[in-house]
């Protein structure tokens, strides 16, 4: 095992990577903010009484490093050092890429007023 010397605590220090604490895989609900994409983890739970199992999820602020992720996209992330207030993970990779939206719109279309209404 390759060992360093930290200069200033005189402590060694591994080479290794460290490993990641967890992952966990999500869908990414919105990619508006600079560097940052909010994804959402689904996961059951199991009701302490009654043992019916109930859906849950949370939602996450990750690191976006390099803006990659679109919205609709399913990513694996990891925990990491608080990067902000609130984001605690970083994005590790993109699982799949969301399609395309169904109904693609021309400019034309929504000049002349004959573009579809939004639901």
């Amino acid at each position: 095992m390759a060992e360093t010397v930290h200069s200033k605590t005189g402590t060694p220090r591994s080479s290794e990577p460290r490993p990641l604490l967890r992952t966990l895989e999500g869908v990414v609900a919105s990619d508006k903010g600079n560097k940052t994409i909010k994804v959402v983890v689904n996961y059951q739970m199991r009701h302490p009484k009654y043992g019916k199992f109930l859906r849950r999820r949370t939602v996450l602020a990750v690191h976006d490093e390099t803006n990659q992720a679109r919205e609709g996209d399913t990513v694996e992330i990891g925990e990491c050092r608080p990067l902000s207030r609130s984001k605690h993970h970083r994005l590790l990779r993109v699982v799949q890429k969301a399609g395309e939206r169904a109904v693609q719109v021309s400019a034309e279309e929504i000049m002349t007023g004959k573009a579809p209404e939004k639901a």
